[in-house]
């Protein structure tokens, strides 16, 4: 595992300034079930405007080094699903059943430190270990993976918050662990920061209107690529194998004699 401390360094040295905070539950529940198929699917939700690549959130980055699998793969054709009554049925059922079923507790309680993106254990977690979650349930249950997007948000007092986004034929929806009920991006309460790319897990575009830039020109690996930021941390570990140089594998470490002079400074 890639030390925690390598990954911060990693995260700021590629400019990452969104921290996830905030994320228990307000308490508010809603009982979506399928009601708001009458209402909400049949109100044709836009897809929310996306911007230029930005850097991942540093937590997002952490979970990939630890789970690289779990970020690999992407499309370069990426459809929206088809919502049908069932499919519909089937999101409210997974978000109502995560945030009934699993604790919410803050990274800080949970494993001591303030940010720790990864699946809930058996004490429960915060808003992206329940988006995760619920990305990983309904890809096992048919949903495409580049349908369902861990998205990072502002809330009104300026915390940030992470959500799960479906990408629908009738617009973007919103799986939350606060507002339990679900719907369309436009209804959220929320000021939109960055989210997954759609076409490659592991890249993330802006969702900041404010600080969009033209990205017609950008590219993105090709499919089977390596993860880069994977790659450049797998090239700073030291190799398994790696002797120590011949003094320290002896146990000498006198300094050389053209040395003895500084090193002994040094002592005094």
């Amino acid at each position: 595992m890639v030390d925690v401390n390598r990954n911060y360094s990693l995260a700021l040295a590629a400019g990452i300034a969104l921290w996830v905070a905030g994320c228990q539950s307000t308490g508010s529940i809603g009982q979506s079930g399928g009601m708001l198929m009458n209402s909400g699917v049949t109100m044709a939700a836009l897809h929310m405007p996306v911007g230029q690549q930005v850097v991942p959130p540093n937590g997002f980055i952490s979970f990939c080094l630890r789970n690289p699998k779990e970020c690999e793969g992407g499309t370069d054709h990426p459809t929206n699903m088809v919502m049908t009554p069932g499919r519909w049925t089937q999101i409210n059922e997974v978000n109502d059943y995560v945030n009934r079923n699993i604790p919410q507790i803050e990274d800080i309680d949970n494993y001591g430190t303030v940010e720790n993106w990864t699946y809930p254990n058996e004490r429960g977690g915060d808003c992206e270990d329940l988006a995760l979650l619920k990305r990983k349930i309904l890809i096992e249950r048919g949903w495409p993976a580049s349908d369902l997007l861990i998205t990072v948000v502002r809330e009104w007092n300026g915390d940030g918050h992470a959500i799960l986004v479906a990408t629908t034929d009738k617009g973007d929806y919103v799986l939350d662990n606060k507002n339990w009920a679900i719907v369309s991006w436009a209804q959220a309460p929320y000021t939109w920061a960055k989210q997954q790319s759609r076409e490659r897990p592991y890249i993330w575009v802006n969702l900041d209107q404010s600080s969009f830039r033209l990205a017609s020109n950008e590219t993105v690996p090709p499919l089977g690529a390596p993860i880069p930021f994977v790659e450049a941390a797998n090239r700073m570990k030291p190799a398994a194998n790696a002797p120590l140089r011949p003094s320290l594998a002896n146990g000498d470490v006198r300094p050389a004699a053209s040395q003895a002079p500084t090193a002994a400074l040094a002592m005094n």
